[in-house]
């Protein structure tokens, strides 16, 4: 055989093994598909194609009359139905975090309802205050998952609803029981049957475990009712009791109206372990409140010893200064003492309701971190007292946790007032004439503390127990806390301090800041600060917070009507505040800039448009952000803006154009803070560019006020608008033995020693007169400062008439 046949004969076979394998593709391809629409089906695979090809007829004629497309429609909704049944009880329902945190709800019930079975007999309203809020929470926690169950459970029997129609359709039920119907699709009624069985078993199991874990969600969200209603109740008899007259007198005490001392005991040691289980469920529930409590007291501590390192490793610290590392009384290098007194102070921002006993360690470990700062910080008669007060502090709140009104005990606590208002006069004394931070709101808590204790005396005498031991312990809390703040009000402003000082150090804008107005901010800050949580101490310790929050709240927010304008006073007041705030901002923020009174750094004079222009953002942005906040509407600020428009047609022109003209100032520029301007006859410095009117500094010292209108509209000049220099005359009148030359080459080299005169441009010395009697001259020179031009030109004189003085030349 040829070659030429031989590849024919190959190319051939080649091509039918290419056609055989396009064909098994194609074929295995076919069937692959006819299996995927066999396994995924999706609806019911009940084809008409199938009835009309084996020309099915049923044996009920009137199943016949509906029609075979109507009939296996009805199958095929069927099938649907029960496919998302299916597909919705298998994802199944999310209730693990029900079944997850019911059982800690539960515990966290079973402890307040224990701890309730001691306040019959024991006064502890602080603890009943906190169980009554947490029972709040408990309740709306409780709240969410009902509603989150009852859609579940409503979603479930609405699926049982689904299944009860199909089983009630008669004609689906004569449909799958006709016997040409099944012998034709009895594969497919099989798997729908299979369907139903898993869809019935499924709906049944998760209605029965919905209904059970609603059931028990319900039941605890009504437990936690009772016990509300209860906490109130118990509070309202005592607010009631502790008025009225609780026990004897203390004069006329029956043995028999007192509790055993055994009965004491256990009562005691109950109620210890009751604290005990509280105190761990508190801090379990709010972890998260004591957590960012320590971040708060490690970065104020990490700021501090970053400072002081900073400082420690500068070599170049003025010891001379008036502030050095070691004259800081409460912060130092480690300042654990520092932050926990902050910490304790501030911790009523983080809770306003906490247990007593947390109470009680808080203002405990605040006493004791305050003794070890004035063992070193204060005067040795005032630590006494200070010590005086820690054990008062001590007793007072072991009474406070006695739950039995023996006689041992009221005696004891009648002592102890005694004792506390004797002490308080002597520290009211001694108190007044000491230099502490804070001193009038430590005086005026003194008087507080000593009234409380004389009130505690009373109550005590006449049966009021209750009375008694609460004006007892709020009486040491609010000394104590009240000495806290000032030492809080310390450190803080120390620790800014601090950074004022590594500010300088480091140098950059930050130390050009006017750190002297920004303290003085800081500490009315402060005040306000220490001010509202010593009220929140105050209020909390007497059972008062919850009685005048609600009253002030409501007071703020009740819906008030002036004709047909709906207002709130909080709204008001919120305005108002907000606008303040804005203002006292924009008058501060020249601190910022670095600008003071005494002082024309060129960085301040470069930075004066944008402090008038921050000055007006600030206005502006205070003023939109009051309006949103009050929640003004609109249309009555267009009514207000209207009648601003007649006002400013008849009167407020003038106004009006001060503010266009401060504005048009800020943007054109023609002087700047520090400028040397001249207007009309007044001639000094500009001290400071406001909104409405402007400030310049004479050169005797006065201050004018001008509008910006007359500043814009009048002829300024601008001593200094590109630079600092002036030309200035030196008039000079000499001997005439000597010529000219010699005298203006004496007077040139004198001037060129100076570092006021501008190098660029050299001095004129010009001949004025020439006679017997003297040689008059004029001396012509720039200087680079126009703000101290008179002391330059006194000095430069004097330096003239010096030199000609030493060369022989008399000066007339």
């Amino acid at each position: 055989m040829s070659k030429r046949n031989k590849e024919e004969t190959l190319h051939k076979r080649k091509l039918k093994i290419t056609f055989c394998i396009i064909v098994s593709v194609v074929f295995l391809f076919s069937f692959s598909e006819g299996l995927s629409a066999h396994r995924f089906r999706d609806t019911v695979h009940f084809k008409k194609a199938l009835a009309e090809k084996q020309a099915l007829v049923l044996s009920d004629s009137a199943l016949n009359e509906i029609g075979i497309d109507s009939l296996l429609n009805k199958i095929e909704n069927v099938h649907n139905t029960l496919n998302s049944i299916n597909n919705s009880t298998s994802i199944g329902f999310d209730t693990r975090d029900i079944e997850n945190n019911l059982p800690e709800i539960d515990s966290n019930i079973d402890i307040i309802d224990d701890n309730l079975s001691l306040y019959s007999s024991v006064l502890d309203v602080k603890n009943l205050q906190m169980f009554d809020v947490l029972l709040t929470s408990l309740q709306n926690q409780l709240t969410d998952w009902r509603t989150t169950l009852f859609k579940y459970n409503k979603d479930m029997v609405g699926m049982e609803d689904e299944m009860n129609a199909i089983k009630k359709d008669t004609i689906l039920k004569e449909l799958i029981a006709d016997s040409a119907f099944r012998s034709l699709y009895l594969v497919e009624i099989n798997d729908l049957k299979s369907k139903w069985a898993i869809a019935k078993k499924s709906t049944s199991s998760g209605v029965s475990r919905l209904s059970q874990l609603q059931a028990s969600v319900s039941n605890e969200y009504f437990t936690t009712i009772d016990l509300q209603n209860k906490i109130r109740d118990m509070l309202r008899k005592i607010s009631i009791k502790s008025i009225g007259k609780e026990y004897p007198y203390l004069w006329d005490i029956k043995k028999s109206l007192l509790v055993s001392d055994g009965n004491a005991d256990k009562l005691g040691r109950k109620s210890y372990q009751g604290q005990r289980r509280i105190l761990r469920y508190y801090f379990r529930r709010n972890w998260d409140d004591q957590f960012y409590l320590v971040i708060v007291g490690l970065i104020l501590s990490l700021w501090i010893f970053r400072n002081f390192k900073k400082l420690e490793s500068n070599k170049n610290v003025d010891e001379n200064d008036d502030r050095t590392l070691h004259s800081f009384k409460f912060i130092s290098k480690i300042s654990i003492l520092a932050t926990l007194v902050v910490l304790c102070n501030i911790a009523p921002f983080f809770d306003i309701h906490p247990p007593t006993a947390y109470v009680e360690i808080s203002e405990f470990v605040l006493v004791l971190a305050l003794t070890f700062l004035f063992w070193k910080n204060w005067p040795k008669q005032l630590f006494r007292f200070w010590l005086v007060i820690g054990v008062l502090y001590i007793a007072f709140s072991l009474s406070g946790t006695l739950l039995t009104p023996t006689l041992g005990f009221r005696s004891f606590l009648l002592v102890l007032n005694g004792v506390s208002v004797i002490f308080g006069i002597l520290w009211y004394r001694a108190i007044r004439k000491s230099k502490i931070t804070f001193l009038a709101m430590i005086n005026l808590v003194s008087i507080i503390y000593i009234v409380l204790n004389l009130s505690a005396v009373f109550c005590n005498l006449f049966g009021r127990l209750s009375l008694a031991k609460i004006f007892s312990v709020t009486a040491i809390y609010s000394l104590s806390q009240i000495i806290g703040l000032s030492v809080f009000i310390q450190i803080i402003t120390e620790a800014f301090e601090l950074q004022t000082m590594v500010n300088k150090m480091k140098g950059g804008i930050t130390a050009k800041f006017n750190f002297n107005k920004i303290e003085k901010m800081l500490g009315r800050v402060l005040v306000v600060i220490s001010i509202c949580i010593w009220a929140i101490i105050f209020t909390i310790s007497l059972n008062m917070y919850n009685l005048l929050f609600a009253s002030i709240t409501d007071f703020l927010t009740r819906p008030r009507k002036m004709g047909s304008t709906s207002f709130e006073i909080g709204n008001i007041l919120l305005f108002v505040a907000i606008v303040y705030v804005s203002n006292i901002l924009q008058q501060g923020v020249g601190s910022l800039y670095g600008r003071t009174e005494g002082t024309w750094d060129p960085e301040v004079k470069k930075n004066g448009s944008r402090l008038a222009m921050t000055r007006l953002v600030l206005i502006i942005l205070g003023f939109l952000i009051a309006v949103a906040a009050s929640g003004i509407p609109l249309d009555k600020i267009t009514i207000v803006l209207g009648a601003l428009g007649v006002g400013i047609g008849l009167g407020l022109q003038s106004i009006v154009n001060n503010l266009v003209s401060g504005v048009i100032l800020i943007f054109e520029q023609p002087f700047r803070i520090g400028d040397f301007i001249e207007l009309g006859d007044k001639k000094g410095r500009v001290l400071d560019i406001g909104i409405r009117s402007s400030k310049m500094v004479m050169e005797e010292g006065a201050e004018i006020i001008m509008p910006n209108a007359d500043l814009l509209s009048g002829r300024v000049i601008n001593w200094t608008l590109r630079n600092d220099n002036v030309r200035i005359e030196l008039p000079v009148s000499a001997d005439p033995t000597h010529t000219f030359e010699e005298i203006r080459d004496n007077i040139v080299e004198e001037l060129r020693k100076s570092n006021y005169i501008v190098k660029e441009v050299p001095p004129e010395v010009l001949l004025i007169s020439y006679n017997e009697k003297a040689i008059n001259i004029n001396v012509l020179v720039w200087i680079n400062d126009v703000h101290r031009l008179q002391s330059i030109k006194s000095e430069l004189l004097n330096n003239i008439y010096g030199s000609l003085a030493k060369k022989g030349i008399k000066v007339i």
